[in-house]
Formats: structure tokens, C-alpha cells, sequence
């Protein structure tokens, strides 16, 4: 579905250990995040935004829940924008 080479997750081990974690304490589902992680990406590229959001109808806790990540672009060689996972938070719709 997507280039490695065009866009990745960030590779620090530790973050991607605590965005799988984050998002598995969250999301109530059985999908393991390594299977969606591609679409996620995917995704986010397509709309070119920094953040994805899990509605609370698909959450353990029934609130809205917002993943936000720093995209890299290297200058002299700009291919793959990385997404650097920062953090989560509960967040109200309007």
C-alpha cells in the first residue's frame, strides 16, 4: 500500500514501542498495531495532516482520542517524510 521509501514511521525502537502500546491501552480492538500502521501512514500522508484521531465509539473508554506526530523533511534529501509519534490526548468535538 504505501513506499517505504516516501514515507515511514520515525525509527526510534522506544517510540514505536510506546505509539504500539498507547494505541493498543486505547483503541478496543484485537488488531495488532504492527497490522495497521501502513494504513495509518497512508493516511495521514494523503490528507497531509500530522495526527490521526480514534472516535470514541471505537475506544476502551468511549472519549475521543488524537495521536499527534512531528513530520521530518530533510532539505537535501527529502524522501521519506518520517512522522515522529509525540503523544496522545483526549480531546472534546465541537
Amino acid at each position: 500500500m504505501i513506499n517505504k521509501n516516501e514515507i515511514a514511521f520515525y525509527y526510534d525502537p522506544q517510540m514505536l514501542k510506546r505509539l504500539a502500546a498507547d494505541f493498543m491501552k486505547v483503541v478496543d480492538t484485537d488488531v495488532p498495531f504492527s497490522l495497521i500502521e501502513d494504513e495509518l501512514l497512508y493516511l495521514m500522508n494523503v490528507r497531509n495532516i500530522s495526527s490521526f484521531r480514534i472516535p470514541g465509539k471505537k475506544t476502551r473508554d468511549g472519549l475521543d482520542h488524537v495521536f499527534y506526530f512531528e513530520i521530518f523533511e530533510n532539505e537535501d534529501y527529502p524522501k521519506p517524510k518520517l512522522y515522529k509519534y509525540k503523544y496522545q490526548r483526549i480531546e472534546r468535538r465541537n
